[in-house]
């Protein structure tokens, strides 16, 4: 099955690649306590709240807090051969482990070539629905 829509939540998401994309500005605290991003987190909507991105495609459902994860997650699984998590952790340039990265978060069915080729094609035509309706 394949759909995709938008939810809306009143306070600001954390989800599993949000740590990973947006990397904090300007602040050497803990990244929970930053206050800009780049690139920047997704803003409210007015009078919706902080949008929530859901892709369900072929069993997995994808969730993303920014359109700036769809375009991370497309660009990751869209390589042929999976960056490994420790290299995808040290180019973050962070002391947090591989283990927690989204990619290894991700179920092992979803990591074959064959899922990845099709399910960027549906991801990528959902980022273009998603950034139509909230820009």
């Amino acid at each position: 099955m394949k759909r995709h829509w938008i939810e809306f939540w009143p306070s600001e998401p954390m989800l599993p690649m949000t740590f990973w994309v947006h990397r904090s500005v300007g602040h050497y605290g803990p990244w929970i306590n930053a206050t800009e991003f780049d690139p920047p987190r997704q803003p409210p909507v007015p009078g919706k709240g902080y949008p929530i991105f859901y892709v369900e495609f072929n069993g997995f459902t994808f969730m993303f807090a920014s359109l700036a994860e769809i375009r991370e997650c497309i660009r990751v699984l869209g390589t042929k051969a999976l960056p490994s998590t420790i290299n995808l952790s040290r180019a973050r340039g962070t002391s947090v482990g591989p283990n927690s990265h989204w990619l290894s978060r991700m179920p092992a069915r979803t990591k074959s070539w064959r899922y990845r080729k099709d399910a960027i094609v549906y991801l990528q035509k959902a980022l273009e629905r998603f950034e139509r309706s909230v820009g």
